[in-house]
């Protein structure tokens, strides 16, 4: 079995490695492209967007909200939007609260949407508007702001009660 090495010998190896490691990066990383230099950008990989993707997505950003330039008052020829249609897509009752998904939407019982109350009964919701009838959803129906049954998964008077 050799001998180890005297003390001195294996302190002078052993700074002399910690002396490479740390001199190691140091040395690499000159030869990595910074990103700030952008000749060197251009080198870095896109991971998720192209430069036109990312300068629209800015554009986007920095547009006002709804799309349209706000110094611009709206022309009167602009045509209007079709009525609201609302439908129930899912309902879940619970011992202590309700939930229902109106247009994709997860609401409680009690809070506002569109300008109505949601409140949720068994198998049915209905969308209050003081002044104005209930517009009445069941699960699957499509439903118009008038209150107007718009589409039907099931067709009236299919379903009977024991």
């Amino acid at each position: 079995m050799p001998s180890p090495a005297p003390a001195p010998h294996r302190l002078a190896a052993l700074l002399a490695a910690w002396g490479c490691l740390l001199a190691g990066p140091a040395s690499a990383a000159s030869a990595v492209p910074q990103p700030s230099d952008p000749e060197a950008a251009s080198l870095w990989p896109r991971v998720f967007y192209t430069p036109q993707q990312r300068a629209s997505i800015e554009a986007a950003r920095k547009a006002p909200p709804g799309g349209m330039d706000q110094t611009t008052p709206p022309t009167a020829s602009a045509p209007q939007a079709p009525p609201p249609v609302f439908q129930l897509d899912g309902l879940a009752l619970g011992r202590k609260n309700a939930t229902a998904w109106i247009n994709g939407q997860m609401l409680q019982h009690g809070e506002p949407f569109a300008g109505r109350t949601v409140h949720i009964g068994d198998g049915e919701v209905r969308l209050r508007l003081s002044g104005e009838s209930d517009i009445v959803l069941r699960p699957g129906q499509q439903v118009s702001d008038t209150g107007a049954v718009l589409n039907d998964v099931v067709a009236p008077g299919s379903l009977h009660k024991k």
